[in-house]
This record gives C-alpha cells, structure tokens and sequence, in this order.
C-alpha cells in the first residue's frame, strides 16, 4: 500500500527547498508590498504574452495596484507606530491617506512630499474602488454589476503606484537613518 501524502504536506512542506517559498522572507507591510510590486510588474511587462486574457488579467493587476497602495500606507503608518488594529475602515484608501496625513503633519515637509507623490492617484483610486471589492469581483455585495471605466493603461497605472511608493519607501528610509542617528548622538553624550 502506498502512503498518501496530504495536500496540505503538499502545499506546505516541511523541508526547504529551492524550489519553495521560504515565508520567513516575505513578513511586514514592506515585504508584502514588493510581492505585490513584483508580481504586478511581471504581469504587466508581460501583458502581450496574455493575449485576450489581458482584459481579465488586467483586472487583477489593478486590484493589486491598489493593494499595493494600501500595503505602503500601512507599512508608513506601522513604521510610524499607529496601531493598525484602531483603524475604523482599514481597506480605505482615503481613510489611510487622510491618518497618514495627520500622523505625519499636514504641513510637515515630509507630508507635502509624500502628498505630491501620491495624492491625486489616492483619490483616483479610492473613487474608483472605495470599498476594493470593484476589482476583485463582478458585482457589488447587492449582486449590482460594478462600473468600471472601459480602458485601464496599465504602464500608467504602475507608473504613478511606484512613484508614490517609492516616495513612501524614501521617506522610511530617510526617517530610519535620522532615527539612527539621533540614537547614536544620544549615546555618544552619555
């Protein structure tokens, strides 16, 4: 009698391998964030190879285009020490956006940046699908079919989600190092 092996051994096995993915990589906002920024990316460079199917696959990439966003804005709110958990709609855009905004100062040089970044494509976005269901499924929670634009340029789409991510990404970067280094000037008067 052969030994069964379950899907779930299969799925998730217990010994690494080249061929797995290794999850103790891929943990926090900013490592789901460059899943997403690199399957989008793939998907979209590839778009011709897709044939017809683009129209269905470009329904995805969108999707997670604005999931890409909303994973950035949690990783700047995280990094910032909001508890995620307190968030009301945790899914709108325009609620992180505006908790951003707050967070960081209105007024704050690093929000003007980030803002210039990325405000306009947050608030495209979120019209276009406040509730992120407008792109996952064919209708709405009612069974009413969603209204989606004909035409999604998808170079454009990446365009200006990278440009705001990366804003986001620059400034975490830039606040890591002015945290390192007040820490190490607190130290080295002590």
């Amino acid at each position: 009698m052969l030994d069964r092996v379950s899907v779930a051994d299969e799925i998730f096995p217990s010994e690494r391998h080249p061929d797995f993915v290794q999850t103790e990589w891929a943990e926090g906002w900013g490592y789901a964030s460059i899943g997403v920024e690199e399957a989008v990316r793939f998907l979209t460079e590839h778009r011709a190879e897709l044939g017809a199917s683009i129209d269905q696959v470009g329904i995805v990439v969108f999707f997670l285009q604005r999931h890409r966003v909303e994973l950035a804005l949690k990783e700047l709110l995280d990094t910032r020490k909001v508890d995620l958990r307190e968030i009301k709609s945790p899914h709108s855009l325009s609620a992180l956006w505006h908790l951003c905004a707050e967070t960081l100062g209105r007024d704050s040089d690093e929000w003007v940046f980030i803002d210039g970044a990325g405000g306009e494509l947050v608030a495209l976005l979120d019209e276009q699908d406040r509730s992120s269901h407008t792109y996952r499924y064919p209708v709405d929670r009612d069974g009413n079919r969603h209204q989606r634009p004909p035409f999604i340029d998808l170079s454009a789409l990446d365009k200006h989600v990278s440009n705001l991510v990366w804003a986001i990404r620059g400034f975490l970067d830039y606040a890591a190092e002015a945290d390192q280094a007040q820490a190490y000037h607190a130290g080295a008067g002590s």
